[in-house]
């Protein structure tokens, strides 16, 4: 995590968090992947994903449950 004074508004800050990737096989526990992705989305206005290659329909199938857990989350 990283704070950085906003561009435009000096009364702001940015936060930048970074997260570990999706699908790590060294911890063998997926739903940990989906948390962690959920927090990070529930705790940004942008969400900027990296995939390595071109985003195919594993991709897409794989940010799906981390995306419905955020449904459940009333703002």
């Amino acid at each position: 995590m990283m704070c950085v004074p906003h561009p435009l508004n000096r009364n702001h800050c940015l936060i930048l968090l970074d997260t570990e990737g999706l699908g790590d096989v060294e911890k063998g526990d997926e739903k940990n992947d989906s948390w962690i992705f959920a927090l990070a989305v529930l705790l940004s206005s942008m969400l900027v994903y990296n995939s390595m290659g071109t985003i195919d329909q594993y991709a897409v199938a794989k940010l799906q449950y981390p995306l419905q857990i955020t449904d459940f989350v009333v703002l």
